[in-house]
């Protein structure tokens, strides 16, 4: 992990990082607070919160807008879209997705892209067998 130096590198917020870092699973704030506790048991959710939204600033991570306007987290930085299920809420990578092109290029000349996301929603395969 590679923070900027006017941000000081805790225990708290490397945990954090780490924890995300090792999940697949897209987690909420309250997910990594509830698994960063087992090691820290006196951390608050205010701590946690704190620190993914300077793990955010840095680059570090990303936030994914889920289902009800929950925030989940991805601490994978290589390119790829995500399937938010409606139903569930379960969030999956998808990989091997191209960069978007545009029809029309002339709307990105004077934009200074800095990221870009897909996202596909719908009903994951599960949710979709207990309907059908």
């Amino acid at each position: 992990m590679s923070l900027q130096p006017r941000t000081r590198r805790t225990r708290q917020r490397h945990l954090v990082y780490e924890t995300l870092k090792a999940s697949t699973a897209h987690p909420t704030a309250d997910m990594v607070f509830s698994e960063v506790r087992k090691t820290l048991p006196k951390i608050s959710l205010g701590t946690v919160y704190r620190n993914l939204g300077v793990l955010k600033e840095q680059g570090l991570i990303f936030e994914i807008p889920g289902p009800n306007h929950t925030m989940h987290y991805d601490a994978n930085l290589e390119p790829h879209a995500h399937f938010i299920c409606e139903s569930c809420g379960v969030i999956l990578d998808i990989w091997d997705c191209r960069k978007p092109s545009c029809r029309n290029r002339e709307q990105l000349q004077d934009l200074d892209i800095q990221s870009w996301s897909v996202e596909f929603r719908g009903r994951c395969q599960a949710c979709r067998r207990q309907t059908d």
